[in-house]
């Protein structure tokens, strides 16, 4: 996916999230290993700003999801304003079902920031169901999350 593409994604999910922003969130579907309820959910901006981490290192994150991979659901997309980071599952345990888009959600893992190939890129765009995929030139800088739990809030 092409940079122009991304952030219209990212724009286009603002919105959609803003409408959320005053809502409590009510958990539909969960995956992976139990979500720590005494641990509070933060903004994926401010989790990125704050660095924050518990002792174990894990983040509590909520945000919105805008992609997720249409070859088996084994990664996301999770926005929150201009700001996304690529959701994986850790050590591979589970995935999300590819009609999960445009819900909220929220993530409890680990936060890193890293960088991505042009060829990684690529593949996460023929992942996400792209039609035709630019080859991007160079590298792509962005946040990634290695979930151990993730909540879904039912789209109704």
């Amino acid at each position: 996916m092409n940079n122009i593409n991304r952030l219209l994604l990212i724009l286009a999910a603002s919105v959609g999230f803003a409408a959320f922003a005053d809502q409590e969130f009510s958990a539909d579907k969960a995956f992976g290993a139990e979500m720590p309820e005494a641990l509070a959910a933060i903004s994926l901006k401010q989790a990125i700003a704050e660095k924050a981490t518990d002792t174990n290192g894990m983040t509590k994150i909520e945000g919105q999801i805008t992609e997720v991979c249409q070859a088996k659901g084994c990664w996301m997309i999770l926005v929150d304003g201009d700001t996304y980071a690529r959701v994986t599952f850790e050590d591979y345990g589970f995935f999300v079902p590819m009609e999960t888009s445009m819900q909220r959600s929220v993530v409890y893992g680990t936060l890193t920031e890293h960088v991505l190939t042009g060829e990684q890129a690529e593949h996460y765009a023929q992942d996400a169901g792209a039609k035709s995929t630019l080859a991007l030139e160079g590298e792509v800088k962005e946040y990634s999350i290695v979930a151990r739990s993730v909540q879904l809030e039912n789209r109704s």
